[in-house]
């Protein structure tokens, strides 16, 4: 997440954010593990529609007619395993280029 939110402030043109940028670089740099990669203790994934309501929503006739069956769901629990490592490494990256 520290990722995400640096390269935010980074496409933000402007000096004022500086210092919370450099304090980001440095909790990536602290929290990098020895093997270059870091820890994410918690599940990081995209937007599920529906996932947070307990169950699938019933879209009725809708459903079959844009084909949101059962099979559709397998696809989208996917294992986002690079997301610790890819986003840190493009944030150090895009704060060096700035």
């Amino acid at each position: 997440q520290t990722g995400w939110a640096i390269m935010a402030l980074c496409a933000v043109d402007s000096n004022e954010f500086e210092q919370a940028i450099r304090r980001g670089l440095e909790y990536l740099r602290k929290s990098q593990r020895p093997d270059g990669t870091w820890d994410e203790p918690w599940y990081t994934g995209t937007g599920f529609p529906g996932y947070g309501v307990g169950e699938r929503i019933n879209l009725g006739r809708a459903a079959e007619e844009i084909d949101q069956g059962r099979e559709l769901s397998r696809g989208f629990m996917l294992n986002y395993n690079l997301y610790r490592h890819y986003f840190p490494l493009m944030a150090m990256g895009r704060a060096t280029q700035g």
